[in-house]
This record gives structure tokens, sequence and C-alpha cells, in this order.
């Protein structure tokens, strides 16, 4: 059989058609290829094949993509994916949502594999650094990522499927002479999306001005305030009004942001041999100073025929990527919240240009840190030491059996720094800070898989038999120092007094057993089957496996005999599938001697967490049904799935009381941490649509083609065993989702006198003024329930476009910090908050105001949490776009160059958000919440490739 990967959609997304128009040539006829996906443990389906659900990227779809890791590139790309970044950290992670949120306390994020092995992911950091791990991989490296969805596609990943699947297949050489590739890209960041402004100066008085008069039923002018010395108001005002300074806090703390990346590769080969290498450099740069992420890495992949039945090929890759961060949130190093809490009546430097604080205090004038200084000299760094190799042994044992060995280890060493300087900020009342840690982790994966494959007549039957290893055994050392004698000395060695120290070793492992089986009848009528048992080292005797199982079948009516002959007809399928699967864990079900105690030079202990005996896997059942339509040979080609994702035994931290043994008191910190119960507490069900289609429209020297794909989102709790839970902004109960808001509605401002109003019963209606009788209610969920993407590529005569769009619609962002941004008097004196509440606050002038009358104090808690905060996060982007041209042929006779392609490319260019009150980047809403995090960013880049 004649294989060829191509871009493909199982059922969910035939994306964009861009292989078709890839600018290397390709004299194999097509028309006589089956087209391949790479699903479970490196094995190979056609599409013909398959039964489940899967999405395939490969091609221009992931090519020259300038994001640091392959998790970013999933955004619109792929139905039923919802992707979203926290922050705009350089080399940061992305929230990635595979159908839902599949459960409350557990693992939500997708198992990523790498040629057929498992690899670390997320964020391991333990201070507030930030490093994805998996932006330590090179992208360039990537030739297709697959993401697995429903039960018959995952299900052979057993206990870790529940959240979904991505397998990502590497570059590989290919049999013929040397080929060499060199590609550099740069370019410059901005903020994607414009965000609340910060007060000038004289917006800041004339603010400060009308909360003074409100409150004192006056009408002073800016210049009787500041001459009354501190009899109107108090002594603050008076300082602020006589201020001649305007600072833009924003200005101080940003810079030009740039970004850089280079990459040569290699490969080639024989008939016995054949080689891949790469070398990448990354380089990206934030627009706030003192923020960046840089990449160095190395991959070599080799594949050895030893003999007409033994193939050995192995797969070696190093990086180490530098992560400088910012802290987030309400710290006062904070630059973001700088932006806003900081006055613009103080100066940001001394008339020596030095940077200025009050010399007695070692602050601002309302106890803020100057962040122009604190960028300078203070950092929050991880430096990520990725090594990972995939031994590969193949032997054929029989024509139609073979055995596969797989060792796979995978080492990560991530070292952290924070550094506090002794002269201003944080580390002023240390003397000087330095925190140090190192998080070691060893992974290994061990699998031993036989393949069986048999055709008779019509009849295709193949089946596999895994047996699979992980363990991970991570060691945690920390060591934190204060008190230095010199700020130039940044080692902890130069730290004088032990600050204190910790250091522990987590180890878990698992292993399973797995068969898998497919029949077809000439891929007319198809039936696949898997099971696999999973043991776990983390639960209790007696409840460490899990059995989980899927099973499929599809039917391909275009393969009958009279809907041969209709030539417009390519393909006619209709797949289902069900199955169990397990969700990743990572609860502790028990209790616990904590030996952290110092009493009088003894260890003491500590009772931590109760036993549960009767902890439970938290199990997945996914429905699937799909449609998938090919026409004129596959020029249009139409998928549409319904699918339901129930998870059962939903895992819950309980929390406990002190008297049930539930706290430790951490002597070093003075910190009490609570302890939990962990407990089976309910069902949840994520279900929706997916649609996509793909076109073709013209195919020569003039081509282009179009695609799209749309996927709807209802998650709920079905059952919750203990109760609704309720917080001060969200909800856990039966009937709602995971991810939803429990809020008072806000219903404006009382014309008549300025004050706040909110609905009685949270929905409409009567109203009051009167926060503690305005009632919560369901406000809507984190999550958009409608997304997807579109996107159009057009070539001719070696010029290039493709534009990439991505939406969603029906989620929502909570502003956490807006309590102090537009607290309409109770902070603003103090903390300004946002600029962009001049000219649409109540005065008698203007009654029709968005945002209450400023009154010292606040405004009848105006400013507590309330649906005045909550933002829809309805959008499209433009999230790549790209025009280039290729030079080949006669063109480059005698330069020894195959190609040279140069281009320009924008990443997250246009952005319209459809709440015109939104000044947050959309995509924030699969996390919900804002945190007053670095701006995601915008890139404008240009590139050359060069082939040779």
């Amino acid at each position: 059989m004649n294989v060829k990967l191509k871009i493909l959609s199982a059922g969910v997304l035939f994306f964009t058609g861009q292989a078709l128009l890839a600018q290397k040539t390709d004299t194999v006829n097509t028309a006589n290829i089956d087209e391949v996906v790479i699903v479970g443990f490196g094995q190979k389906k056609t599409v013909q094949e398959v039964t489940g659900s899967i999405s395939t990227m490969t091609g221009k779809s992931i090519e020259d993509i300038p994001v640091a890791s392959v998790d970013k590139m999933l955004q619109g790309r792929v139905s039923g994916v919802q992707v979203g970044a926290a922050s705009g950290q350089p080399g940061g992670f992305a929230n990635v949502r595979v159908r839902g949120v599949s459960s409350i306390n557990g693992v939500t994020s997708p198992i990523y594999i790498v040629d057929g092995v498992r690899v670390a992911s997320g964020d391991l950091t333990t201070a507030n650094t930030t490093a994805n791990i998996l932006a330590n991989m090179n992208p360039d490296d990537i030739e297709s990522v697959t993401v697995l969805k429903d039960a018959v596609s995952t299900a052979v990943y057993g206990a870790d499927a529940g959240a979904g699947v991505i397998v990502i297949t590497t570059k590989s050489g290919k049999r013929g002479k040397p080929r060499f590739n060199l590609s550099y890209n740069t370019g410059f960041n901005q903020q994607a999306v414009s965000n609340h402004r910060a007060f000038t100066g004289q917006e800041y008085k004339e603010y400060l001005r009308d909360l003074l008069n409100n409150t004192l039923n006056t009408n002073h002018s800016i210049e009787d305030i500041a001459n009354a010395n501190g009899t109107i108001g108090n002594a603050t005002f008076a300082n602020i009004m006589k201020s001649p300074y305007s600072t833009d806090w924003q200005d101080v703390v940003r810079k030009d942001g740039y970004q850089q990346n280079a990459d040569l590769s290699m490969s080639g080969g024989n008939d016995k041999f054949t080689y891949y290498a790469s070398a990448n450099m990354f380089d990206q740069n934030s627009i706030i100073r003192n923020s960046f992420f840089k990449r160095l890495s190395y991959t070599t992949k080799l594949s050895y025929q030893a003999t007409e039945k033994l193939k050995i090929s192995s797969d070696f890759q190093i990086s180490h990527g530098k992560t400088r961060t910012l802290p987030e949130g309400g710290g006062f190093a904070n630059p973001i919240l700088a932006q806003y809490f900081n006055r613009p009546t103080d100066q940001a430097r001394n008339p020596d240009g030095s940077w200025y604080w009050n010399p007695a205090t070692a602050r601002l004038s309302n106890n803020q840190f100057n962040p122009g200084y604190l960028l300078e000299k203070n950092y929050e760094q991880a430096g990520a030491l990725r090594a990972f190799a995939n031994l590969n042994a193949e032997y054929k044992i029989l024509n139609n059996l073979t055995y596969r060995f797989v060792f796979s280890p995978e080492y990560i060493s991530v070292e952290e720094d924070r550094y506090w300087n002794p002269i201003h900020g944080d580390g002023f009342g240390y003397g000087g800070y330095q925190r140090t840690s190192v998080n070691r982790f060893f992974n290994f994966n061990v699998q031993n898989i036989l393949d069986y494959s048999k055709k008779i007549d019509r009849h295709n039957i193949g089946a596999s038999f895994i047996q699979e290893a992980y363990k991970s055994d991570r060691k945690f050392l920390s060591a934190t120092g204060i008190t230095v004698g010199n700020p130039s000395l940044e080692t902890l060695s130069n730290f004088v007094v032990p600050y204190g120290y910790a250091g522990r070793q987590f180890i878990n492992s698992r292993y399973g057993y797995a068969v898998t089986a497919h029949y077809d009848y000439d891929k007319l009528v198809l039936i696949d089957g898997s099971y696999r048992r999973d043991v776990l080292s983390q639960f209790m005797p007696g409840k460490k496996a899990g059995d989980f199982w899927s099973v499929g079948v599809g039917v391909d009516l275009a393969r009958i005999n009279f809907l041969k002959e209709i030539d417009a007809i390519s393909m006619l399928k209709f797949r289902g599938s069900y199955g169990k699967l397990g969700n990743q864990i990572t609860a502790n079900p028990y209790a616990l001697f904590a030996y952290n105690l110092n009493y009088n030079d003894f260890a003491g202990a500590q009772y931590y967490n109760i036993d549960n005996p009767n902890l439970s896997w938290e199990t997945v059942n996914p429905l699937n049904i799909g449609f998938d339509l090919g026409l004129f040979n596959d020029r249009i080609k139409i998928s549409a799935e319904y699918y339901s994702k129930k998870t059962n035994d939903l895992i819950y931290n309980v929390p406990l009381s002190p008297s049930q043994g539930g706290v430790i008191y951490n002597e070093t910190t003075g910190v009490y941490t609570y302890g939990v119960m962990v407990d089976n507490i309910g069902t949840l069900v994520n279900r929706g649509f997916e649609f996509s289609i793909n076109a073709d429209i013209f195919k020569g020297d003039f081509n282009w083609s179009i695609g799209g794909n749309l996927s709807t989102l209802h998650n709920e709790i079905t059952e919750l065993y203990g109760g609704t839970v309720n917080t001060g902004t969200t909800t856990l109960r039966e009937g709602e989702g995971v991810r939803t808001f429990y809020l008072r509605k806000w219903a404006g401002v009382d014309a008549a006198n300025g004050d706040p109003l909110w609905y009685v019963n949270g929905v409409g209606g009567e109203t009051t003024n009167d926060y503690n009788k305005a009632q919560q209610a369901t406000q809507g969920s984190f999550l958009s329930t409608l997304f997807g993407g579109a996107n159009t590529s057009l070539s001719y005569k070696g010029f290039g476009l493709d534009l990439q769009f991505t939406y969603g619609f029906g989620g929502k962002i909570y502003d956490d910090w807006a309590s102090y941004t537009w607290s309409d008097g109770q902070y603003t004196a103090t903390y300004p908050g946002y600029g962009d509440v001049m000219g649409d606050y109540w005065t008698p002038t203007n009654t029709s105001a968005n945002n209450p009358k400023p009154l010292s104090g606040g405004n009848k808690r105006s400013n507590a949490a309330s649906t005045r905060f909550l933002y829809d996060s309805d959008f499209i982007r433009l999230s790549n776009a790209r025009f280039g041209y290729t030079f080949t042929g006669d063109i480059l006779n005698g330069s020894g160059l195959n190609s040279v392609q140069i281009y320009v490319m924008a990443n997250n260019a246009w952005t319209h958000r459809f709440d015109d009150r939104l000044k947050f980047d959309p995509e924030v809403n699969v996390s919900g919440y804002t945190n007053l995090a670095l701006p995601i960013l915008k890139s404008y880049l240009f590139g050359v490739n060069l082939s040779f």
C-alpha cells in the first residue's frame, strides 16, 4: 500500500487543503495514495479505516507559526479544542481543553505523545516563574499534530485519556541525497488588544476633586484643595493637588518587543540508513521590560535497517530554555498592577535621572514600589534543561506479525532563581532576598508491542498487543537566604542569614496492558475495539487497577456498488464509538504524618488528611456519532459530529477543619495549610456538535482553497453528592457547568442620585441600592459555547497568501482586581485604578453615566463582586496571516539552491471584541480571570526559507 501523510480530519476537520498547495514537488499519483493518520503508540491508519474522532494538522498549517510551543498552535485550527493563554508571558503555556472540561479537581489538560511515547507537559516550576516544558521542543521539528478526541481513538491510553490525547509526530529522514533547509524570521511584538488606560496627573486631580466635593457636599477647585494644606480632605489630597508631575507608568514599564527564530535542518539516507538533524534558536521578548523566553535546541533522528527483519531507530532531543517572568496579581512588584495602582502625580525619576522613591520610607507616596527600578534590578528566572530519547527496535517475526520495543527516558531539570535587591522593593525589608531551587524530573516509558495484520480477499484484520510502563521520579530542593552586603551579589552564598529550605521527592508510576483490534470488509464496514487495564501506584490497595475499553463502528456507503458509479461522491461514511476512559489523577487518598515540626530540636509529626479507602478512578464515558462526506474526488469535504462525554466519580478535594487534623503550620513561613480529603463527589457531562467544511475551489496555476470549523459545547454537572458549593464569584451545582460564574447582577446607576443598583433576584426586574439585598445568580461560563476557525489559502506562480481566523462566542471573563481599579472612591486616593472612568461617572450634569458617583470610602459597595466586572468574551481574530513568494527553477540555476522563499507574517494582527467594555484579550476566557497578567502579544515578522 502506498501511503502519504496529508492534512486530514477523520470526521472532524479537513483543514484548509493546504497540503494540496504544498510547494514541494511530488510526482506520485495522489489518486492512488491513501491518506494516513498517526494514532495510538505510533500506529497508522488510513482515512478509510478510521471510525473515531481524529483531527490532524500538518503542512502549511504548522509551518513557521511564530509561537514558542506546540500547544499554542491549536486554537481555531482543530474543531472541539479551545485554547487560551492566561497571560502573554513569552514561552508560557496555553490552557488546552479538548471537548470541554472533564473534571473539577482532576487534570483537565490532554496528555502529549511524541512519536508514540508520552512526555511531560505544562508548567513545571515551583515559584512565580513559568516554564512551559513543551516550549523546550522545537516546533520546526514537528511534521504533524493529531488530536484524539473520542473513546475508540484514546482508550488505548487508558487511565490518562479522559481529557484528550495530542499526538505529535516529528520529522524523519527520507531516502535520497542530503537535503538542507535554513529558515530565519525576525520581527517585533506589540500588545494584541488595547487595554485599560491609566489616569493622567490632571485627570486624577479632577476625579479626586469631584470625589471630595461629593463627600463634603462642597464645590472646591483643585487649587482650593491644594492651598488648604489638608483642611479640605487631608494632607494626602493636598499633596496630590500640588504635584507638578503626570507620570505615565505604562510608559515606564514598557519597551519595544521583538523576536527571532533560526532553524537549520538536514536529512537524507539510503535503503539502509536515514537521518534527520536540526538545530534551533528562538528568542521572544515581551513588551514589558525584563520578560523574555530564549531556547536553544538540537535534535537528531536516525533509522537503520539492520537486516531484512530488524529495524533500529533512535531520536535524541536536547534543549535549554531560559525564562524571565514577572509577578502577577496584587504584588506591588507587578508592573501591570503598577500601571493602575501607582499615582500619576508621583515622579518616576529624580532630576539626575535615577529612579525616585521617598528616601525615608523607600517607597512612593502611596507605599507602592517604583517598577522601573525593580524591572532593572530584580528578576524571577527559570532555566529548563530537557533531554529526551526514544529508542526503538522493530523486528518482523512473520510477514503479518511485527514486534516493537520502545524505551524512552526523559530528563528535565528546572533551575529557578528569585532575586530581590536590598535597596528598594520587596527585598528592602529583608536586606536582600534570594531563593534558589532545583526541580529535577526523570521519567521513562517502556513499551512492548505486537502488531498483527492480515488481508483475506476483501477482509482486513488487524490487532495489537501492548504492554506499557511509565514512571516519574521528581526531586525538589530549594533554599532561601536574606541579608546581602552588596546589591551586585546575587548568588545564594552571599546572603548571610538562612531563611528557609525545602526538599521533597515524588515518585509515581503506572503500568498497563492493552489489546486493540480492527476489522473491515473492503473498507465498507469497519469495526474497532480496544481494552486496557491500568494499575496506578497512588491508589489504595484494591483500588489501584482500572479497566478501560472502547468500540467503534463505521460504514462507508460510497463503496457500495451502485454509489461507486457516482463520480461526484468519494466518501459517504457514518461512524460511531463509545467506551470508558480514565482521567489523569494527582490525588492522594492516604492519611499522612507530616514530620516537619521542630519540637525542642526533636522531629515533631502532625496528622494530615484522612484515609479514604473507597476512593475510585475518575472515569469518562464518551459517545461519538459522526458523518463524513467527500465530493468530487474529495475536492469538497464535509464532516459533522455529535459527542457526549460523561465523567463519573468526579474527584474533589473536600476541605477538612482543624479539629479533623486537617491543618499544617509551616514554622518558617508562618503559613497554615489546610488539609483535604480526596473523595468522589459527582458526575458531569460535556456534549455538543462539531462541523467542518473544506473545499478546493481552483486547482492549477491558480489555487484557492477555503475551510472552516464550528464547535458547540454544553458543560453540565448532573450529580453533586455533597450539595451546592458557592464562592463569592463561582458555583458548583447540579444543572450548571464546572466553570460557572455566580454573581449579583449589576443594574447600572441610579440617574437620580448616582447610587449603584443591582437586581434583587440576580436576574432582572426589581432593583436595589443595598448590596446585601441583591441575590447571587448564575451568570454564564468561562468557556465559549460556540467556537472554531476559518481559513483561506491562495497561490499563483510562486505567490502565496494564507489567512487563518479564529472565533469564540458565549464565554465570560471576570476582572478579578476591579474592586480596586473601579473602586468609585473606596481606594482611589491610594490606588488610582482605571482612567477609563473619566467622563463616564455620575455627576449632576452627567446622569446617564455607567459608573456611580465617587465618594470617599466608596459608594454603597459599588465595587463589590457583580456582573459590573463580568464581560462577554465574544471575538473574531485574524490569528495568522502570511504572504510570500517562492523562487524555484531556472532563476536558481548555478546557485546550489533548490528553492528560496521570502515572506511576511502577522500573528494575532487583528481582533474584534463584541463587548465594547472588554479591555482584556478574549482568549483569557479559558482561565476566566485576568489577574493583571502580562498582555498577550501580536507579532509582525519577515522571514526567509532556503532549501538546498
